[in-house]
């Protein structure tokens, strides 16, 4: 059985972390691995190149785990309203103002 723990992981010092989302576990004939990871944070916001970053921290703590992010969410600011939208399908418009959102992540802007 699978259960599902939200995570901070990959912490860049000074309260500032290279990757936050969630995990979820599974035990398997070998022990627990890790059978999901996903970005998914509305407090961090991080972009799915913050992959390499979470694999390295748990690559140190030593359980299997996938090659990539199992559940990617694309995180935009939008510089037309400054909310944070979650990107659907490729479509790069604000759900709040339907302002184009940028191609390039920026949540850490503004």
């Amino acid at each position: 059985m699978a259960r599902s723990q939200h995570v901070a992981c990959a912490g860049g010092g000074g309260g500032f972390a290279l990757g936050e989302g969630e995990i979820a576990f599974s035990r398997g004939g070998n022990g627990w691995a890790i059978s999901e990871v996903g970005n998914q944070s509305t407090g961090c916001c991080p972009d799915l190149d913050s992959w390499p970053a979470v694999a390295g921290a748990l690559d140190r703590v030593g359980l299997g785990r996938p090659d990539g992010f199992t559940c990617e969410v694309v995180f935009r600011r939008c510089a037309g309203c400054g909310e944070v939208s979650v990107v659907r399908e490729g479509d790069f418009v604000c759900v709040f103002c339907g302002g184009e959102l940028p191609a390039s992540w920026n949540v850490a802007q503004g």
